[in-house]
């Protein structure tokens, strides 16, 4: 008769297994902060998601602006979250934990700057402006989801 095994012998689980939502949630939100911050450069540039949109419908010059303004937000959110996951996942951080209160430093001071130039929308397109910006960010975040989920896949 075989000695049942203890609770005690049970292997552990392993530890990339229990990082790996917390990995996947700080590449997505390093994904969506890259999204915002394309997305503010390219208001800065006169390239607004909620102008660009009206040429869509009336086929007008604007239909590549549009076009490249949305592929390049996504675009940004998947390889800046591809990467923050890939290099999350394979360093070992254990001796670089002054360094992460210094990098979240400049991250909220960098994000501070850039995001006081934000150009105002116009009052009448304020709506729509919300609305654009909340779809491109929604639509960053599914990718920067496929992005960290690609980098830590086994």
């Amino acid at each position: 008769m075989p000695i049942p095994a203890s609770p005690m012998s049970v292997p552990p689980i392993s530890v990339t297994a229990s990082r790996r939502p917390a990995l996947l949630v700080a590449a997505m939100a390093g994904g969506v902060m890259t999204a915002m911050i394309v997305e503010i450069m390219l208001a800065r540039r006169g390239l607004m998601l909620s102008s660009a949109s009206p040429g869509v419908m009336r086929g007008s010059g604007t239909q590549i602006h549009a076009a490249l303004a949305w592929w390049a937000i996504t675009g940004a959110a998947f390889v800046a979250s591809f990467a923050i996951a890939a290099t999350t996942s394979r360093v070992s951080w254990l001796y670089f934990r002054p360094l992460r209160w210094v990098a979240a430093a400049a991250l909220v001071l960098g994000l501070a700057t850039i995001g006081d130039a934000i150009p105002l929308a116009a009052p009448a397109a304020a709506g729509h402006h919300a609305l654009a910006s909340l779809t491109a960010l929604t639509v960053a975040m599914l990718m920067a989801g496929f992005g960290a989920f690609f980098a830590v896949r086994q």
